[in-house]
């Protein structure tokens, strides 16, 4: 898994955009809500939002803790870029933009063009 990977996957979802947030992670966004977030120096660590049966499957994997302060939203953190296929992650990153559009009040997915 490279950052290069997180871009491509990410900002081919309709709507979504990056930025740089809290001086070191590069976020991709839908509208105002983050759905994914990687460091852009050090070692890899990457995090996404998930549902809660996914989240307890992730908790099973190796490299792969609850993304602290987050965990209660389901937020896992990825500490090894191999810990998921590069298919895996492309599901899972989906998945989190999904359920972040969910979030989002319909008046902001329809000026995102989302409905």
């Amino acid at each position: 898994m490279t950052i290069d990977f997180l871009r491509q996957t990410c900002l081919s979802l309709p709507g979504a955009t990056e930025d740089i947030k809290y001086d070191s992670d590069l976020c991709f966004s839908i509208g105002p809500k983050i759905f994914c977030g990687t460091r852009i120096e050090g070692a890899f660590r990457a995090g996404f939002k998930c549902d809660e049966e996914d989240f307890a499957t992730l908790m099973e994997r190796e490299g792969i803790i609850p993304l602290p302060r987050l965990s209660k939203t389901f937020w896992v953190r990825v500490e090894q870029n191999t810990a998921l296929s590069p298919q895996e992650w492309e599901h899972y990153l989906r998945k989190s933009y999904q359920l972040v559009v969910a979030s989002l009040p319909k008046k902001k997915q329809q000026e995102l063009g989302l409905h």
